[in-house]
């Protein structure tokens, strides 16, 4: 009797030895998941803002930003990174002229999901281009306030990963990206917005490639136009430059469905059927 009590004892202790250890691996692997990098299934995200602010009032819309916002579209981390979706989401709301808690709210989830200091300092300076100066400070004062002391040292922070010629990647020392369309369309017209469109905005700022990596530029590129309503010849282009610069069919198709929850449906849908188009060119 004995014996056997102390081999179920012993069966007992093994079990919960390996159930610990699994319990141990799980909860390393969610500690070590990378918010820079697609995952391999699905990260479900929990958000209860949506119920906690507006249960009674708009029961409907609460559910659908907690269970489907948040539960079905931020959870794509297998299509596509949450570091890109805040990216987005952050360009799409300052593209909208919202400068409130929620973007303070979303800059901070930047931040947590692996947008540096110096990335976001780069991204707010290339999306000024795109959705004017003013929306840019609105929004630099609060970055500034969310990465705190971070933000003092963004101008002396290193590339985390280089590689050369690859425009995922950031790299060792700006390359200069040039751009002659300003010229060739407005050097009579307009030489200082030419110049100011060739030289400063391609030639300097899309070319600290050192600083933000081309990939990046174009997914906030994109947004940016989208969320602005800009659905023209440059939005193709920019798709274009977005496609050559890694960001993949089911990315961008991702990325699109992400904005059309803070652009809007109908900008979405535009936006849709020209990228539809420039990916399905060879």
């Amino acid at each position: 009797m004995k014996k056997t009590w102390r081999i179920a004892a012993a069966l007992a202790a093994l079990l919960l030895c390996g159930y610990a250890a699994q319990a141990a691996d799980m909860t390393k692997g969610e500690m070590t998941m990378d918010p820079t990098k697609v995952t391999a299934a699905p990260t479900k995200m929990v958000q209860t803002a949506g119920r906690a602010a507006l249960s009674e009032f708009a029961p409907k819309f609460a559910e659908l930003n907690d269970d489907v916002l948040f539960g079905e579209v931020w959870s794509r981390t297998d299509k596509l990174a949450l570091r890109d979706r805040s990216l987005i989401t952050v360009t799409a709301l300052i593209a909208s002229g919202i400068t409130d808690s929620s973007l303070a709210y979303h800059i901070g989830e930047a931040k947590k999901n692996g947008v540096t200091a110096l990335e976001m300092s780069e991204a707010l300076t290339h999306m000024s281009f795109y959705i004017g100066w003013p929306k840019a400070w609105a929004a630099f004062r609060m970055a500034k306030d969310v990465y705190g002391d971070d933000a003092i040292a963004a101008s002396a922070a290193a590339p985390k990963e280089t590689a050369e010629g690859d425009p995922t990647k950031l790299t060792a020392a700006p390359t200069k990206v040039v751009q002659t369309a300003g010229r060739a369309a407005l050097s009579e017209f307009a030489p200082k917005f030419a110049e100011l469109n060739d030289d400063v905005l391609f030639g300097e700022v899309w070319s600290r490639t050192d600083k933000l990596a081309l990939r990046d530029r174009s997914l906030i590129t994109v947004t940016a136009l989208v969320a602005s309503g800009v659905i023209d010849s440059s939005l193709s282009y920019h798709i274009g430059e977005a496609k050559k610069n890694g960001v993949t069919a089911l990315e961008m198709s991702e990325a699109l469905t992400h904005i059309a929850f803070y652009a809007g449906w109908p900008k979405a849908w535009a936006a849709f059927r020209m990228a539809k188009d420039v990916y399905a060119e060879a």
